[in-house]
């Protein structure tokens, strides 16, 4: 293709990609790309540095946006779902299907609190007080302490009290 638009001017060139891009974009063409792509699947894709066509699997599609590992070197791209098409010609594949990787654990911090939990933390001035969990939000747990405050912490700063 480079050869072909060797002769062009630079407008000539301007006016090309500004055209191209308005393609890309259109909401049409998108999702048709994302329709036609499933996860293991086989695909290939263009290497936007230097312009060769790569080959991989996709291992991820969030949105417009696909992940593809690529086959030779094991390393993954983030490319948009419209640079990423199915492979053309049948690879000499095994019959492993594809795993996705294990969903990320669950926040240690948070598992390890109950409402009704006695807990101990620190306030701004390094003072330890201690208290009652009485809620449990996404990223903080709702304290009572016993002066009768309320206070809101982070799980990351939270200890539980042992009682002997």
């Amino acid at each position: 293709m480079s050869e072909a638009l060797q002769g062009a001017t630079n407008v000539q060139l301007y006016q090309l990609r500004a055209l191209i891009d308005t393609m890309l974009a259109d909401p049409k063409r998108t999702a048709a790309a994302v329709a036609e792509l499933h996860l293991g699947q086989a695909v290939q894709f263009v290497d936007f540095r230097s312009g060769q066509i790569r080959r991989g699997k996709l291992i991820a599609r969030r949105g417009e946006q696909a992940t593809v590992l690529e086959d030779q070197v094991r390393r993954t791209w983030k490319i948009p779902a419209v640079a990423v098409e199915p492979a053309l010609s049948p690879r000499d594949e095994t019959n492993d299907s594809y795993q996705p990787p294990p969903e990320p654990a669950a926040r240690h911090d948070l598992r390890g609190f109950s409402v009704g939990d006695k807990v101990t933390f620190d306030d701004g001035n390094g003072k330890a007080l201690v208290g009652i969990v009485t809620r449990i939000n996404r990223r903080t747990a709702g304290i009572g302490t016993t002066d009768g405050r309320q206070w809101r912490v982070d799980f990351q700063l939270i200890r539980h009290v042992l009682d002997v």
